[in-house]
């Protein structure tokens, strides 16, 4: 696996989570915005341990070289899992948003071919197609702040009887399944390895509390209503009277998607790699199992919650804290440096 920087690690990891947002539907208000910045303090936290171990020199390839196979193949059933889940939530979205797709099946066939292409290319041609789609969602923000702000009105930022903020807090921090993939990331990012944390957790922040301020202050009594928040939100904030943007804010939730996909491909067959060098087409068998998934967790009608909190408490905080306690026991799961 390539390496790459740790502002192509922001972006990536960004993109990941702004999928996520566009997914949202739940129900949103000022509780929300309160629990977004509950959720991300909390991620920050857990990610401590994980970033002492990566400052002290650990490396998961080098783990992996040491013939441990249940925390790579643990990953590797956590990345799939997830890659599934954003294969359904997009299913479910192409039929709540009209986005022109006729089958599931089919939808997942053509995006997998997308993702198996990018992901044949290496992680660091990824990261650099992450860069082209960061514009798309830059620029897409930029369309909606310009839709929306005539449309802002401060008197609807009021309590609410239905949502706390607790709820609120376990609903984002259930969404925010990227801090695995930075568990695995980190061994092949340069640089100083606590910046693209701080860094993409920040961005993410923003970007959520962004999005959440302007559904509860523009959409108001529609709120209640709105099966996906965020659409709702692109189809009332037109910035042209005689051209609507809905389409491009479309194309933006696939492009993030594909990234989304890609990315979870990418590390799960690189740790298959790593587990079984002679193994062939890791990545079609990746994509394979996350469209299986989809369709067993479509069927259970299972799309995230208290197994993802586990899961990223799990890989983000745990492992990373027995692996620092026992580093100093295994200098052989060290990064290699030349002098």
């Amino acid at each position: 696996m390539n390496r790459i920087s740790s502002g192509q690690l922001t972006v990536a990891l960004l993109l990941s989570n702004a999928f996520m947002l566009m997914c949202l539907s739940r129900p949103i208000g000022m509780e929300s915005m309160a629990g977004a910045v509950l959720a991300f303090v909390l991620q920050a936290i857990l990610c401590i341990p994980m970033l002492l171990l990566y400052r002290d020199g650990f490396s998961l390839p080098a783990y992996c070289d040491q013939k441990h196979f249940l925390i790579p193949i643990l990953l590797i059933l956590y990345f799939i899992i997830r890659g599934g889940i954003s294969f359904l939530l997009l299913w479910n979205g192409s039929e709540n948003l009209s986005l022109p797709f006729a089958q599931p099946l089919i939808t997942a066939g053509m995006i997998g071919l997308v993702c198996l292409y990018t992901a044949s290319l290496g992680l660091k041609t990824f990261a650099r197609a992450s860069t082209v789609v960061f514009g798309f969602l830059v620029f897409s923000l930029g369309i909606l702040l310009l839709g929306a702000w005539t449309r802002i009105d401060f008197r609807l930022l009021y309590p609410s009887q239905d949502i706390t903020v607790f709820r609120s807090t376990l609903d984002i921090l259930s969404m925010g399944d990227t801090l695995p993939a930075l568990f695995v990331l980190l061994s092949f990012t340069n640089g100083k390895k606590p910046a693209p944390t701080l860094r993409f957790l920040v961005l993410s922040l923003i970007l959520w509390e962004i999005i959440l301020f302007l559904c509860i202050t523009v959409l108001g009594n529609l709120l209640p209503t709105a099966e996906y928040p965020f659409f709702l939100l692109t189809s009332v904030s037109q910035p042209l009277s005689t051209q609507r943007a809905d389409a491009f804010y479309l194309i933006v939730f696939v492009l993030l998607c594909v990234i989304r996909l890609t990315l979870l491909t990418v590390l799960s067959a690189h740790l298959l790699g790593m587990l079984f060098p002679k193994l062939r087409f890791r990545s079609v068998l990746s994509l394979a199992g996350m469209i299986g998934a989809a369709t067993v967790l479509g069927v259970l009608g299972y799309t995230g919650g208290l197994y993802c909190i586990l899961g990223i408490v799990l890989f983000a905080c745990l492992l990373p804290l027995i692996f620092l306690m026992q580093l100093k026991k295994h200098p052989e799961w060290k990064e290699e440096t030349t002098s």
